[in-house]
Parts: structure tokens; C-alpha cells; sequence
């Protein structure tokens, strides 16, 4: 199996998919190989796993028995998905390279296609697009995406296409950690980080002053806990030193944890406190309150709110001592969260049948989009040359009415 997105970049939440894809398949299938592709190669023991460059694909895909894409937020066309991140070689389109393009390939040669709740808001889909994602979605057999957003935009390209929600894979950490039974190495990080029993996580970044203020001002009532600033994406910024030197009982990690030992070190949390969306997926899948920055009505995020126990920051106004207090309790049991787990467990159950059903015929299906391709770029040309047009006859006609009111002045 390939699995897609950016696993070659320090962001907890990609890294986790395919670790979660793969213990999933082996529940199903027994022996079976998840390989990571992203634009760039990386390698054990610099990082959590093996990762395969996207430049490879050519010559590797007939090797392949199912391709996944996603998750995490990769159906996107802008170009500014991380600071200096692009595609090793310029023939590879930037940011389509490690998604639509695998997925072509795929259809090609009769590699079943299946879309693991990957996610699009707030991402328009260009004119040039639109008949190769149509396609794409029309071929696979299984759709899925992580929110109502990214399936509301999906579904407009096609009436054939059957586009589902399904909760973000990471819901279902709860299969590769058992907190019941602490890892050695999250015994020995904590040892070596002087981390007890009882602590809050705190994410890294900026625009947690409310939350930072109650812990300086209430200090003395929260002395029960120490705080761990935790960065979630290096790749983004994330660092200790945003957060201050002056927290009171604040501890930092040695170094940045494998994803599955940083679940389990948040799993382990008596609350966490940030705006990661993973952050707050991962707390949830585990019954820790989730103090959340983010605005929870609005893209990615609208679909935590069934969620028991996650709490908006209050924006812009001090935080009370015992608002926070009354919310520091795990939900050992939460319905929004077993019916997700009940959806994962039957995504991958159908994943596996398709991989057993093996090779698709969707190649003659690619064939005859290569065939009418030269047509579709053609209305491409025509598209931009009226759009071109079009913006023409509106700058001239500012230009009239520049005219006309410099003429009015004088």
C-alpha cells in the first residue's frame, strides 16, 4: 500500500496517518506494508519512519496494491502550503504533486483509489482542475473527507461521485496506545524531563495569553499540576520560547517526540491547552478536556463540536479560575465519540475488502481523458482568453472614468 500527504515535514498530526493506516490494515489484512510518499525522501533513525519521494512514483506504482490519500488538510492548490516547501523538481506540480498526481497514476494502472478523510475548506478548485478531480472522485470506489465543508465542495464537481464524511483516522488512537500500560520510552521521557504524574500540556505558539495569565495569577491554586510546553508543529513555528521563561512549574522535552509517544504523552495529560487541530483530536480520543484557541464555528474545526469535553478559550477577556476548574475532568465516555470510532472501524473494514478485490479497470477510463484532453486544454486557452478580455474592458473602463473625473476637476 502507498499512503500521500506531507509526512516529510515536522507536523504531529501528518506524521500520524501512516502509522494508523498501517496497524489498522495489519488488524485486517495480516502482513501488509504502508509506505509513506511525500515530495521529499526521508529516513530512519533521522526520522519517525522510512518516507518515499514522490519523484519515484513513476516507476514504483505498478509494485502497488492500493493507494490512500490523506489524510489532513491536502486538497489544496495554493502555493504556500508550508515556508519553503516544494516539489524536488520542478516537473512535479506544486501542491497537486503529492495528491492529484498519485491519484491519477493510480487510475491508470488499476491501483484501487480510496480517499482517507483528507480535507479541502476554504480552498477554491481552479478552472484547470476541475475535469481531472472530477474523474479522480468519479473512479474511486471509496470517498471519504474529514468534515461537511471539504464534502460540500467535493460533491459540487459531480453528481456521480459519492463524497462521505467520515472523522478524522486519528480518532482512532486509541488502537495503537494502551494508557493503561505506559511505553518505557514515555516512562523515560518523562524521567528525563522531570515530567510527574500531574500535568497540563500547553501548545507553543502564540495567542495563549488568557490562558498563560490564569496560570501566573492562580499559581498557588494550580500547584497540583505542572505545565509542559509542547511544540506540535516545528514545521509551523511551533517553539517553547513563545511561550515565556517566567510560567511556574514549566517543563520542556529534551527533544521532540516520535507521534506516537506525543499522543501518548498527551494522552497521559490532565488537560491540554492549544489551537492544533490533532491536538484537540488526540485529547478528545483519549477523554482529556481540550482548552481550544481555535474558533470552533469555522472551517476544519465545525466538525468538533458533538465532541464532549472540548471548551473555547474565552476570546479576548481573562480567563475565571473556577470556569477552568469545573473543566478538568476526563469524559470516560462520550456518544459523539463511540459512533466515530464506529465509522472508522467500518472505513478501514471496507478498505481491506477493496485491497482483497485487488487491481480496478479504471485505465480505459484514463485512457479516454488523455483522448480528450488536447480539447479541454484548448477551452482552457478560450476560458482564459475571454477572462482576459473581459478584465481588459474593465480597466479601460476605470481608465474612462479616471478620464472623465480629472476632466470634472479641473
Amino acid at each position: 500500500m502507498a499512503i500521500f500527504g506531507t509526512f516529510d515535514v515536522a507536523n504531529y498530526g501528518d506524521l500520524l496517518f501512516p502509522l494508523i493506516a498501517e496497524k489498522e490494515l495489519q488488524a485486517r489484512l495480516g502482513s501488509v506494508k504502508v509506505r509513506p510518499f511525500s515530495y521529499h525522501e526521508r529516513r530512519t533513525p533521522e526520522w519517525p519512519y522510512d518516507v518515499t519521494s514522490v519523484s519515484e512514483l513513476p516507476e514504483q506504482i505498478d509494485t502497488l496494491d492500493g493507494v490512500l490519500i490523506g489524510g489532513g488538510f491536502i486538497i489544496r492548490f495554493d502555493k504556500l502550503v508550508a515556508v519553503g516547501y516544494y516539489p524536488p523538481t520542478t516537473r512535479i506540480h506544486h501542491p497537486t504533486g503529492y495528491w492529484l498526481s498519485p491519484a491519477l497514476l493510480a487510475l491508470q494502472h488499476d491501483v484501487p483509489l480510496i480517499w482517507n478523510a483528507p480535507g479541502m475548506h476554504c480552498n477554491e478548485i481552479p478552472a484547470w482542475a476541475r475535469p481531472l478531480l472530477k474523474l479522480s472522485l468519479e473512479l474511486s470506489p471509496h470517498v471519504r473527507v474529514r468534515d461537511a465543508l471539504s464534502q460540500a465542495a467535493l460533491s459540487a464537481l459531480s453528481d456521480q461521485a459519492e463524497v462521505q464524511v467520515l472523522p478524522d483516522t486519528a480518532f482512532g488512537l486509541a488502537n495503537l496506545i494502551d494508557l493503561q500500560r505506559p511505553s518505557p520510552e514515555y516512562r523515560q521521557l518523562c524521567l528525563q524531563a522531570g515530567l510527574g504524574d500531574h500535568y497540563l500540556v500547553v501548545h507553543s505558539i502564540a495567542g495563549l495569553e488568557s490562558f498563560l495569565q490564569l496560570w501566573k495569577t492562580h499559581s498557588a491554586s494550580l500547584e497540583q499540576w505542572q505545565l509542559l510546553l509542547l511544540p506540535i508543529g516545528p514545521v509551523l513555528g511551533d517553539h517553547e520560547s513563545i511561550l515565556g521563561d517566567d510560567l511556574p512549574r514549566a517543563v520542556t522535552l529534551p527533544h521532540w517526540p516520535s507521534p506516537l509517544l506525543l499522543a501518548e504523552i498527551l494522552g497521559h495529560a490532565e488537560a491540554v491547552i492549544g489551537h492544533s487541530y490533532h491536538l484537540a483530536i488526540t485529547a478528545l480520543a483519549f477523554g482529556v478536556p481540550i482548552f481550544c484557541s481555535a474558533n470552533l464555528h469555522q472551517g476544519k474545526y465545525t466538525a468538533l463540536l458533538d465532541y464532549q469535553g472540548i471548551h473555547p478559550l474565552p476570546a479576548g477577556q481573562p480567563i475565571a479560575l473556577q470556569w477552568f476548574l469545573e473543566r478538568l475532568q476526563r469524559h470516560e465516555s462520550c456518544p459523539r465519540l463511540e459512533a466515530a470510532r464506529e465509522q472508522l472501524r467500518h472505513h478501514w473494514d471496507q478498505v481491506a475488502d477493496l485491497i482483497r478485490q485487488g487491481p480496478r479497470p479504471t485505465g480505459q477510463w484514463m485512457n479516454r481523458l488523455w483522448q480528450e484532453l488536447p480539447n479541454l486544454l484548448e477551452d482552457q486557452q478560450q476560458e482564459w482568453h475571454e477572462q482576459c478580455l473581459r478584465q481588459r474592458a474593465e480597466l479601460d473602463e476605470l481608465h474612462r472614468q479616471m478620464q472623465a473625473l480629472r476632466q470634472f476637476q479641473e
